[in-house]
């Protein structure tokens, strides 16, 4: 692969703090030194290269070089925008994603405020649409009139991309190829041939810009095609690269197991659309649906009279052409379509659908009983769940979210404990890190549970690796630091076991680009 060299602009903002904030330096350790790192502002490709060849998950084989070398950009690159990286909406520490909470935590030069600081930039967000309900403005239907052509959308974790972005080669389901990938909301989110490779073109367009200009040069510079193959190699790494087999698998929890059989039944028609619990249908493919999610947005962008968001297509359409909300009368441009993510990892990225119109999990599974949906493209047959069954889908899917928490934070804590072995406390820092991620996830995996008082052993267990992990991400000495990681792991190997009756089957195989931040 060539190797594309150029200066990064100067506007590079680094945040780094408690994993609660924007993305997180990567401090490189050696013998004589605690921490070496290179300013971003002035990286080149080759820097970011040079920096991953140093890095331990790369030196021990934990993380391929391009992967790493993706995530570095991906955290780090500001392509000589406004300060914005693509960490600035996707946090490793927040599921990559944001939400009103994360977006609280934030100190008050964060670049996600970048539109409340820099009168150019005045138009670039709707900030308090931002601040309370996690929304971001997106001129998916192109930037010509960007102030009034605009949507408000939430923003998409970042996990298991590499399972849920295949499209029909034929498409069958009111989208076209190109785009080739189904990388966004409505899943025509990438510019170009509309690949997860090209999204990053599309981000830097438009949440890098400097100006609503958007001159590619002035206002930001694009990625070479050699960034974004790397890009490409991290995204496609995050979280799971496997499906489960739902059929083969057996919960302990009663109603998670009942609501496991309600999701795979005829009737709830679940399984049809989220195969597996994941993004595809059964012929391993991702399809868009008009489910009439439209109809029940958040009131606020009715009051505040938002463009009304008519999902996949439009670029090109002179006014508007699809009815969003029912009434007869075309209010947005596209086909009513949008995408369909993977619900193995839903249970704590909420709020729900593309405006975060629903807060938890159970809410969300509830919107499919409602008019908006039995009434739209997709509600024939209608569903009609009762509350029991909501309960105890919202459970079974629960338990999924936990095992996907406490697996991921297997592979991290792992990773941690073997740069540990093989450096003892040179890269302490990148140790630590890994060792806050993990209990980042054990976190979300304690929340699944608590919040609906299931699975009280598990709890324990769980609790235990989140005090572990408090001191492994804190400790300074090497050997103590490596014993509470090793606790750690024992806590969260017990709480996954106690999920399931059937062993294995409840197994997810994380991509090396969850041990990067």
């Amino acid at each position: 692969m060539g190797i594309g060299v150029r200066r990064i602009g100067s506007h590079a903002i680094l945040i780094m703090a408690s994993f609660v904030t924007s993305s997180c330096t990567l401090a490189l350790e050696s013998e004589e030194t605690e921490e070496v790192g290179v300013d971003s502002e002035s990286l080149t490709l080759q820097d970011h290269i040079n920096v991953c060849n140093a890095d331990p998950r790369v030196t021990l084989g934990l993380v391929p070089l391009a992967t790493c070398v993706g995530a570095d950009l991906f955290f780090r690159e500001p392509f000589g925008g406004n300060g914005r990286t693509c960490a600035t909406c996707h946090p490793t520490a927040n599921n990559f994603t944001i939400d009103p909470t994360s977006i609280a935590a934030l100190p008050a030069g964060d670049p996600l405020f970048v539109a409340e600081q820099v009168p150019a930039l005045a138009g670039l967000e709707k900030p308090t649409l931002m601040r309370n309900f996690g929304l971001i403005l997106e001129n998916v239907d192109d930037t010509s009139n960007p102030t009034v052509r605009f949507v408000m959308r939430s923003v998409p974790h970042c996990f298991s991309m590499g399972t849920s972005i295949t499209a029909q080669a034929v498409p069958n389901d009111g989208t076209t190829r190109p785009p080739n990938e189904r990388t966004g909301w409505s899943g025509d989110g990438a510019p170009n041939q509309g690949e997860l490779r090209d999204f990053q073109t599309g981000a830097i367009i438009q949440h890098y810009t400097k100006s609503l200009n958007r001159i590619a040069g002035t206002d930001f510079v694009l990625a070479t095609s050699d960034e974004l193959t790397f890009i490409r190699a991290f995204l496609g790494t995050i979280g799971r690269t496997n499906e489960l087999v739902l059929t083969s698998l057996v919960l302990s929890d009663p109603g998670a197991e009942a609501g496991r059989v309600t999701f795979l039944s005829a009737a709830a028609r679940c399984n049809g659309c989220h195969n597996n619990a994941g993004a595809n249908v059964a012929a391993a493919f991702n399809r868009n649906f008009n489910t009439g999610v439209e109809r029940l947005r958040i009131t606020d962008l009715n009051t505040q009279n938002i463009p009304f968001d008519g999902g996949f297509g439009g670029p090109g359409v002179p006014s508007f052409n699809f009815d969003a909300n029912g009434d007869s009368i075309n209010d947005s441009f596209g086909n009513g379509t949008f995408n369909t993510p993977p619900l193995i990892e839903a249970a704590d990225t909420g709020p729900f659908f593309h405006t975060n119109a629903f807060q938890t999990i159970e809410a969300a599974i509830g919107f499919y009983n409602t008019t908006a949906f039995n009434t739209s493209p997709s509600g024939t047959p209608n569903i009609a769940l009762t509350p029991t069954q909501v309960t105890n889908v919202g459970r079974f899917l629960r338990v999924l979210n936990t095992a996907f928490n406490s697996q991921l934070a297997l592979r991290r804590i792992s990773a941690a404990i073997s740069i540990n072995q093989a450096h003892e406390n040179n890269f302490k820092e990148i140790q630590k890190q890994l060792a806050a991620l993990a209990r980042e996830e054990v976190i979300d995996a304690l929340a699944d549970l608590t919040a609906v008082n299931m699975h009280s052993g598990v709890q324990t267990q769980l609790s235990n690796a989140r005090d572990a992990l408090q001191v492994a991400s804190t400790l300074d000495n090497a050997q103590l630091r490596k014993q509470a990681a090793q606790n750690a792991f024992q806590f969260v190997t017990n709480a996954n076991a106690g999920l399931t009756s059937t062993p294995g089957a409840l197994t997810f195989s994380m991509g090396a680009g969850s041990l990067m931040f």
